[in-house]
């Protein structure tokens, strides 16, 4: 064992994120921990790192145990280069590394001390360890302008490889990854799936990236407050779930049938009691049964993901239905408006100055087209949506338009899902910055409106409204983009990594949604599932 739960509970404020979790990670497994945004999951990764120690119950370790956690966000190592970051994590680097020049500067004379580090710096290959650093992170396409600048420069991708190969170069016994592959292009994530399957420590990694989760050996999964633990992958899981799942819908309804027909008998006891002692007993007795039988009866989370349901016959799908988890509820325009195109792109070369980015670009999106924008990190993809968007809203874009021309139709509405969340929104309250996105858009709202809009979205109004938009998790992060992104009825939908963060029921009703909606689709992602539910043309830049 390498490290171990026992009874392990977490609250923030007065709400349980998770009680009495008892697990075990043993050596060499690649686990996946999935569940419902907002759930505690990585809460719970930071817990096992020590990060946070606000808890209750039992954490035992091996002795010597060495931990490594990954970080979504890097507020405090803005000015640091990646290689001064990947190097902080490196055990003893940077202490050794001055023994050894104090000594060789003359500033030590302790020989003995000298010779047992220099041989630990030797047998752990610390001479070479900052070409090394520097080549793997060449290996994954940052340049060398990005290896030696601030981190805080860094798009969104480079700094998950960055993080990656901190993870290479940390010398952990159990990694903690949390969301690895967001932002990553799919050459990154293919990478990333090789290095986990191929290394020999143990890997938890917090993901919804179903391309991921078919390669873990086990997956753990964090709802009402507890854990169930699947063995095998992603395709073994979602059967599993959905034989569990149905089991417990029946079991529910059963439960349910039980209620009502012990609320008979009370209902009938409580208007026969006065009539005799007799009666007064028999209402005593099913009272007593009545409650005991409410009080078990609880509401489990249902969920089975699409394709299971679309196998199953229709009468389970109807139980399954009405019983199923709450999720999100997208409102989408499904008036279909044929025959107009919203954009051409005619040989297109753009880039910054004289630099072209890319060249000689040619597509078309019609009113109801799908069309994939496909590239690895740096070819230009969000330079080409940014682009598109500027001209749609008739301001100058940051880029440059070497040839060709974007030509776009004067009724076009755009949404638009980024992949990170403009400066202008962070510091507002939910509510507000969800007031502003109607504003910016001319489109009318109100407070009440707002509130309504914020639980279809699974949010707590009252909670989560003045919330800021930085202090939101990455899920709630993103159900406020997809509130954003629907705002003035759009008839052409732009996203830019649209299932970074989402959890898989939310994934799934998004491209339910996305599937009805009767405008256009520009999308960048490199979720294959996403892809081969999406279909449509294929632009690789």
């Amino acid at each position: 064992m390498l490290i171990g739960t026992k009874n392990l509970s977490k609250s923030i404020g007065a709400r349980n994120l998770f009680k009495d979790l008892t697990f075990t990670v043993t050596d060499g497994k690649k686990i996946a921990l999935v569940g419902r945004n907002g759930y505690g999951k990585t809460t719970l990764l930071k817990i096992l790192s020590g990060e946070d120690q606000q808890f209750d119950g039992q954490i035992d370790s091996r002795k010597g145990l060495r931990i490594t956690l990954t970080k979504q966000e890097h507020i405090h190592e803005t000015e640091q280069s990646p290689l001064a970051y990947i190097l902080n994590s490196v055990p003893n680097f940077y202490e050794y590394k001055k023994i050894i020049e104090d000594y060789e500067e003359g500033r030590s004379t302790n020989l003995n001390h000298y010779l047992q580090i220099l041989e630990y710096y030797t047998e752990h290959r610390y001479f070479n360890i900052e070409a090394a650093i520097e080549s793997t992170l060449r290996d994954f396409n940052l340049s060398e302008e990005a290896i030696l600048q601030p981190l805080g420069n860094l798009s969104g991708g480079e700094k998950r490889y960055v993080e990656m190969t901190r993870m290479m170069f940390s010398q952990s016994d159990l990694l903690l990854v949390d969301e690895p592959t967001n932002h990553m292009d799919y050459l990154g994530k293919q990478r990333f799936i090789t290095w986990m399957k191929a290394l020999p420590q143990t890997v938890v990694v917090v993901t919804h990236d179903r391309d991921v989760l078919r390669n873990v050996t086990r997956i753990i999964e964090l709802k009402e407050q507890k854990i169930d633990i699947f063995k095998g992958n992603y395709d073994h899981y979602i059967s599993q779930n959905a034989n569990q799942t149905l089991t417990s819908v029946k079991l529910y309804s059963d439960q349910l049938n039980r209620l009502q027909e012990a609320k008979k008998k009370v209902d009938w006891g409580l208007k026969m009691r006065a009539k005799s002692k007799a009666w007064k007993i028999r209402y005593d007795h099913w009272l007593r049964d009545y409650e005991k039988i409410k009080a078990e009866t609880v509401k489990p989370s249902f969920w089975i993901d699409q394709d299971s349901v679309d196998a199953m016959d229709k009468k389970v799908v109807d139980s399954y239905e009405k019983f199923k988890q709450k999720n999100i509820k997208i409102s989408a325009n499904t008036e279909v408006k044929r025959g107009s195109e919203l954009i051409r792109v005619k040989d297109l070369t753009l880039g910054y100055g004289d630099e072209p980015v890319f060249s000689n670009l040619n597509f078309s999106v019609g009113a109801t087209d799908r069309v994939f924008v496909k590239g690895k990190n740096g070819a230009g993809k969000s330079t080409l949506v940014r682009t598109i968007m500027a001209l749609s809203k008739d301001q100058k874009p940051k880029s440059t338009l070497l040839n060709g021309e974007i030509v776009i139709d004067p009724d076009l509405q755009i949404g638009e899902y980024e992949q990170e969340i403009s400066q202008r929104y962070l510091n507002l309250a939910l509510e507000d910055a969800v007031i502003l996105s109607y504003q910016e858009k001319n489109v009318p709202i109100d407070l009440q409106t707002v509130k309504k809009l914020l639980a279809q979205y699974l949010f707590d109004p009252k909670q989560d409204g003045r919330q800021k938009i930085m202090s939101l998790s990455g899920g709630q992060k993103a159900r406020f983009q997809l509130i954003k992104m629907f705002v003035g009825d759009p008839n052409l939908l732009i996203l830019d990594e649209p299932t970074n963060h989402l959890d898989l029921p939310s994934i799934e009703e998004l491209e339910n949604a996305l599937e009805k909606f009767a405008g256009g689709i520009l999308y960048i992602t490199h979720d294959t599932y996403f892809i081969k539910r999406m279909g449509g043309k294929v632009i690789e830049i």
